[in-house]
């Protein structure tokens, strides 16, 4: 969401999850959540090696510019930002304290002693570099948004403002001190994200568009780095034993193949070749042999992306029809086979607390619409037609992985199109790569997307459709939605502020730039040997930094 910024980031189920788009207070997490540092690991038989799937090959592993699971994924493995989210909370990271002043709008990290793995020393001039260049409005990142609740920071991106204006300032080598234009309950999670990682200019100058780009280019300061990348094969890491706190790391290596198809990870895992999957479907659970099942939230939901500027698209009475005019229950059975729940709203249930945090902003916010509304979804598509002045709806385009699963799922609302709304849709296979893209660039009619959450807060999903948000795949443009969310941004009263969040998703229901279909709650395969996997619905869904292996070869 995070696009872990869920995320997106993003796929046709492939129950990756933003795995590869902060948990909430007391959320469960279905896993071995005992701390590895206060076990004793395995007999000296147990190797310490992980081999989970890695989907996909990522597109990119530069970290300002990265903004799928997979991507952020990894480089929560290799990178470290002044703070870590570790199994439910956030603990320091590369900085090892810091302060925040009575007016809670200045934070000043105090950096630990730490390395990057040509052995040069991690400063805070490495931070303010990677953050402007995040927000360098001459190489647009989509994640640039993230920063702006740093003074100066939206004026310097959107070309209103310069880079010696944003206020990130550089005390001396360890401090550095960041100035916000309001409080941000929730930046300490934000410093933990991809975007703020510190970057080397050095580096960077050095390898051009190479950087990051090969195994023997990367210089990074992580728990593991890199040791092989296999294009279209996979990636190997290792323990980075110059890691400020290599001792609490247990695992040896970790090894990631690439594979893109859910069945074929699941015979992986039973043929003993895989610890642990990404998901299961009800059948592939009745066939496991091997290991535990579990459960947990995985905090994304999945929706129809609308490009909101195609001729017929651009009319929010079609957009509705289409939302409106599918079953998801009959879907969820019957096709996916999963355990998720129609998605009839748009934040996801259980995560993301409201303004009293005994409730969830979704109980509060309830739900927009019904589930399989034919009837009203036919009087949306004559009305949407007579406004359009159409008598017929001219053939969409539906993009989708070109996974079997991702064609499946299409396939399955291609045909409800049809039958309940008599709407002819052309499935658009491409590959994970080829459709992230193509939605930033908003290159579809109507794309199968997903987004999770990258912090435990309403707004993590509500400003990805502001018209200056690098996420807002649909092209969603609505001045008085952009003033809502300005509003809550600067809004200190925690109860008012809710209400304007609240308000914002009502609004972005009615336009339904995106057409809500389910929230994910996932089951997986865990053999008993993995210890210490933590699985959560904020930010990076699966944590195995401190995973390690006992029992295996007892």
């Amino acid at each position: 969401m995070s696009k872990k910024r869920l995320l997106s980031i993003v796929a046709v189920m492939l129950a990756f999850a933003m795995i590869l788009t902060a948990c909430s207070p007391g959320q469960p997490a279905a896993s071995d959540q005992t701390e590895g540092a206060e076990q004793t690991v395995g007999t000296v038989q147990d190797e310490q090696v992980l081999r989970l799937s890695l989907f996909q090959e990522p597109g990119t592993l530069d970290w300002q510019r990265s903004d799928s699971n997979i991507e952020i994924y990894i480089l929560s493995w290799i990178m470290e930002g002044l703070t870590r989210y570790k199994h439910g909370e956030i603990i320091p990271g590369l900085a090892e304290k810091w302060d925040i002043s009575e007016d809670g709008k200045t934070y000043t990290f105090h950096l630990r002693d730490a390395k990057w793995t040509d052995g040069q020393p991690v400063t805070a001039e490495d931070f303010k570099y990677g953050w402007l260049r995040a927000l360098n409005p001459e190489d647009p990142m989509s994640y640039a948004y993230f920063l702006y609740d740093i003074v100066g920071a939206k004026e310097y991106n959107t070309g209103e403002g310069a880079a010696e204006d944003v206020a990130i300032k550089v005390i001396d080598d360890k401090t550095l001190e960041v100035t916000l234009k309001n409080p941000v309950a929730y930046f300490d999670y934000l410093v933990s994200f991809s975007t703020y990682y510190p970057t080397r200019k050095d580096i960077v100058e050095k390898y051009g568009n190479k950087f990051n780009a090969e195994a023997q280019n990367f210089v990074t300061c992580g728990p593991f780095k890199v040791e092989t990348w296999e294009h279209e094969a996979e990636m190997t890491f290792v323990k980075n034993p110059d890691y400020w706190n290599a001792s609490e790391i247990k695992l040896e290596k970790i090894i990631g193949p690439f594979i893109s198809d859910n069945q074929t990870e699941f015979n992986m895992y039973e043929a003993e070749e895989l610890d642990m999957t990404i998901a299961l479907n009800a059948d592939q659970k009745a066939a496991m042999t091997k290991g535990e099942v579990k459960n947990f939230n995985d905090g994304s939901v999945w929706f129809f992306d609308f490009n909101v500027n195609h001729p017929v698209l651009k009319n929010v009475n079609i957009r509705r029809a289409l939302t409106y005019g599918v079953d998801r229950e009959s879907f969820i059975k019957n096709v996916s086979k999963r355990p998720w729940i129609p998605a009839l709203s748009y934040v996801q249930p259980d995560i993301i607390p409201d303004v009293n945090t005994d409730k969830t902003f979704r109980e509060v916010g309830g739900d927009y619409f019904k589930d399989n509304d034919v009837e009203t979804a036919k009087k949306l598509l004559e009305q949407g037609m007579k406004e359009l002045g159409l008598t017929q709806l001219p053939k969409l385009k539906f993009m989708c992985n070109d996974t079997a699963e991702g064609q499946l799922y299409a396939q399955a609302f291609q045909e409800m199109w049809k039958k309940n709304l008599g709407i002819e849709v052309e499935l658009e296979p491409v590959p994970s790569a080829v459709r992230i893209d193509r939605q930033q660039n908003h290159d579809f009619d109507i794309s199968y997307a997903g987004w999770g959450p990258d912090y435990p807060d309403p707004m993590t999903d509500l400003d990805l459709y502001t018209s200056w948000s690098g996420n807002n795949d649909p092209g969603y443009n609505n001045p008085e939605y952009d003033d809502l969310i300005v509003r809550a941004q600067n809004e200190t009263d925690r109860v008012k502020r809710f209400e304007l969040l609240h308000q914002a998703e009502a609004m972005l229901m009615r336009d339904l730039p995106i057409g809500p279909l389910y929230f994910r709650y996932t089951d997986y395969a865990e053999r008993e040997y993995v210890k210490n996997v933590y699985r959560k619905g904020v930010g990076v869904e699966i944590d195995v930094v401190y995973a390690y292996i006992e029992g295996k070869n007892k």
